[in-house]
């Protein structure tokens, strides 16, 4: 019987091709999105949890209150972790961790790479596997490093390299005493090629500050087994407090690894979904576009009954049980979904490397083939059944009279829930587009925004190697030279936030001031010339000119107004007064505000200090009377004569500043590319349904020509039905669109107001596409002959 049903399928199937095809092409489509949707999910879901001990780790968070604001996040003070490790009997293991960029070299090969400096504890938590080495005590030694199997293949060709020797900078020899396997692409440590001991810090000449405000490390915990995480941050909340004698407020907290990449949006001190919103969105989108595809099938099947009306009643007559029938129509569906299954592997296979251009990721069938197969199955069952079973009970419902008489009103009755099914389409569809068009609107208005600086002929660099030590020579041969206008070094750089600061007071300060947070950088002179920022008041830093700047400060407007300051120049202001590490700044100018932070939110107060103990990077406005490759080529031969043994790396402002709509962009990407997906599959159906109209109604269409009839009149009539129901679904997707986009938007400070034109627009589109579709097929039907449709049989 089984093999007869097959028989009959395969045949159905060859007779109705354009059908078929239809029904494969749309269905293979949909599983196939559906199933890299599926894998991003899956590994994004997996981040950090592939540890043999993920649910025993932890980071620790600090929560404060700011300005009767409450805040979290992961930094935390160096001197925390061996004191949370004495005085903590229930935690097992506690690694302090801080990531470094060093130039790694074996007297052949130079590579900038970065690392990871943690306390020796770090691969007792995170156990990555090891090519070669004792997990248990690589980090022992104040020169033992460990290096992925790619840097190990870099440097010395091979994996087999315990005990060689790799040079950190000029300053450190490092023995390599293992070898672990490239970090996974779903890791908060993805990118870090080597990992040492945190004696490495002091070794290098980092600042280790045991000041227990000064949050630049992280810090993770290893729970024993048994403890609950709970009571442990019940015990731990206050341990800051208790060592600071109340001075410092803020408290601390264990935050689990499995919520780390899902939860990682601050809010009102506590972490919140994040990541999770994006995933869950796009798990419904993938849902959606299967939805629409399985809908094509149930249109296409019930709009083909007429054609197996004259079938279905033989076999009833001779005999045929409905759950034979319903048998039948259910193993043709499996049959189909079975062929777009097949289709769906190839097209998972090619779409995912063109996927993980458009995430930055790395995701493989191979990684996960027990989650691929399972996904594949479970899309295959979900389309077999969401697909099958309304045409299988339609189909097998025809009453055997009726329809031998030829006299068959299903197909009238059935029209209906094919309405509701298209509409349903193209609400999905125009959905998409909508939201597709408002994400990239608020990025086009973020990007719009007038940054405050200019970032044209704008290159920084990193202050490494021999360039901290040679820095004013370098200085003064850019400008000798006429390669720069203007030259200031920097705590930071322009693009991006470094570091914040509070604890400051000021004549008319008032206690709740202590409180106010402003972002810090650092200048030596020129701070306003070389970036491009508007001073408006007093004048720039010049430690060359005016010695007693190394304690000057520049403020920008939005700290001017925090502080209530009328006439700011000559403000003293003082830093973590009465502490040991009290310093008192004068205020020699105001600087107009720019964006150093994400371009959606507002700018906040900042301070722009004289010479710090720290300067990471040079900025350098390029001279505009050169052209600009060769300001580059005198830059490059200028840092390599006093910077030799480093690799020459120059970034743009301007393209740095374009990564902060990175995220959104690609969210903007992927939404219309499945957008555009789901539209393609909805007039895949829309079309197969137009040609089976134009089929019944062949006689219709011949009657009306030959009574004069248009092909303008004959081709409206075959197409307004149609899109009328894509003006229901213009009505209806609007206001789910509306809801959604106004829920994204409330992230964004800075953010477009939706306008009415944006529904009008996306609608005209999809009526733009439903119509090419409709009308194709309806104006073919309508030139076509009437004898050969008026033709008796």
């Amino acid at each position: 019987m089984i093999k007869n049903h097959f028989k009959i399928a395969w045949r159905n199937l060859l007779k109705n091709k354009g059908n078929s095809t239809i029904n494969i092409f749309g269905l293979a489509l949909g599983m196939g999105i559906s199933l890299i949707i599926g894998l991003w999910i899956s590994s994004e879901v997996q981040y950090d949890r592939f540890y043999s001990k993920t649910d025993r780790i932890s980071q620790v968070y600090t929560r404060d209150t700011f300005e009767g604001k409450s805040h979290t996040w992961g930094g935390t003070p160096a001197v925390l972790g061996p004191i949370l490790k004495q005085e903590h009997p229930e935690i097992e293991e506690v690694v302090r961790t801080a990531t470094v960029d060093h130039l790694l070299h074996n007297d052949e090969k130079r590579f900038k790479a970065s690392g990871i400096v943690s306390d020796p504890g770090f691969f007792t938590i995170f156990d990555f596997s090891f090519l070669a080495g004792n997990p248990e005590n690589v980090l022992l030694k104040p020169d033992a490093i460990v290096i992925t199997e790619s840097l190990a293949k870099k440097m010395f060709g091979h994996t087999d390299v315990i005990g060689r020797i790799v040079k950190i900078d000029t300053l450190a020899s490092m023995a390599v005493q293992g070898v672990i396997q490239d970090i996974p692409y779903n890791s908060i440590f993805r990118g870090n090629e080597f990992f040492c001991s945190w004696d490495l810090l002091k070794i290098t000449g980092w600042i280790i500050n045991d000041n227990w405000t000064n949050y630049n490390h992280e810090t993770y915990a290893l729970l024993k087994e048994g403890v609950s995480l709970s009571s442990t941050n019940q015990n731990i909340a206050n341990l800051v407090k208790n060592h600071t004698n109340n001075q410092v407020k803020a408290s601390i907290y264990l935050y689990p690894a499995n919520r780390w990449h899902l939860y990682n949006k601050s809010e009102n001190g506590k972490m919140v979904a994040g990541t999770i919103i994006t995933l869950r969105m796009f798990a419904l989108i993938g849902l959606f576009i299967l939805l629409i595809a399985c809908i094509n099938f149930i249109n296409l099947s019930t709009a083909g009954a007429e054609r197996r009306a004259k079938e279905v009643g033989v076999r009833k007559v001779v005999g045929a049980p409905k759950k034979m029938l319903i048998q039948q129509f259910l193993l043709e569906s499996f049959l189909i979904t079975l062929l777009a299954g097949s289709i769906a592997l190839l097209l998972t296979a090619v779409g995912l490397p063109f996927f993980n251009t458009l995430i930055n990721g790395d995701i493989r069938i191979s990684d996960q083939p027990i989650v691929f197969w399972g996904l594949l199955v479970t899309v295959i069952v979900i389309a077999t059944l969401g697909a099958g079973i309304y045409p299988a009970f339609v189909l097998s419902a025809f009453e055997p009279i009726r329809t031998l008489k030829g006299n068959l009103v299903s197909a009238k009755g059935n029209f209906k829930p094919r309405k509701v099914l298209v509409t349903l389409q193209f609400t999905i569809s125009i959905c998409l587009g909508i939201c597709t068009i408002i994400i990239s609107q608020q990025i086009r208005h973020a990007q719009n925004r007038d940054n405050g600086y200019d970032q044209n002929n704008l290159v920084y660099v990193a202050l490494e190697g021999d360039l901290r030590k040679n820095y004013t020579i370098i200085r003064n041969e850019l400008l000798k030279h006429g390669v720069a206008s203007s030259v200031t070094k920097s705590l930071g750089r322009i693009t991006g936030y470094t570091s914040n600061s509070w604890g400051y007071s000021w004549p008319n300060a008032q206690p709740e001031d202590f409180d106010v947070t402003f972002n810090i950088m650092s200048t030596d002179t020129d701070f306003g010339q070389t970036m491009g920022i508007k001073l408006l008041s007093g004048r720039d830093i010049d430690v060359y000119t005016h010695p007693s700047d190394s304690n000057a400060v520049l403020l920008n407007q939005k700290a001017v107004e925090r502080m209530r300051l009328i006439n700011p120049l000559g403000t003293q202001i003082i830093e973590a007064k009465g502490t040991e590490y009290e310093t008192t700044w004068h205020v020699v100018g105001v600087i107009e505000d720019f964006i150093l932070q994400s371009p959606y939110q507002d700018i906040e107060p900042m301070m722009v200090k004289g010479p710090a103990s720290y300067f990471s990077y040079i900025h350098i406005r390029l001279n505009t009377a050169n052209s600009l490759l060769s300001n580059m080529d005198q830059l490059q031969a200028i840092l390599k004569k006093y910077n030799p043994d480093y690799p020459v790396d120059i970034h743009f402002a301007d393209e740095a500043y374009a990564l902060k709509f990175k995220q959104q962009k690609r969210t903007a990407t992927l939404t219309a590319l499945f957008s555009g997906l789901a539209i393609f599959i909805a007039c895949l159906g829309l079309f197969g349904l137009v040609s089976f109209a134009t089929i019944q109604r062949q006689k219709e269409i011949g009657i009306r020509k030959v009574l004069g009839a248009s092909v303008a009149a004959i081709a409206t009539m075959l197409s307004k039905d149609f899109l009328k129901l894509v003006v229901l679904a213009i009505i209806i997707a609007s206001p789910i669109a509306w809801w959604i986009m106004n829920r994204w938007l409330q992230d964004f400070v800075y953010r477009i107001d939706i306008r009415w034109w944006t529904f009008f627009f996306a609608g005209m589109i999809a009526m733009l596409i439903a119509l090419f579709t409709v009308s194709t097929l309806a104006v073919k039907a309508a030139r076509a002959n009437p004898v050969d449709s008026l033709r008796d049989e």
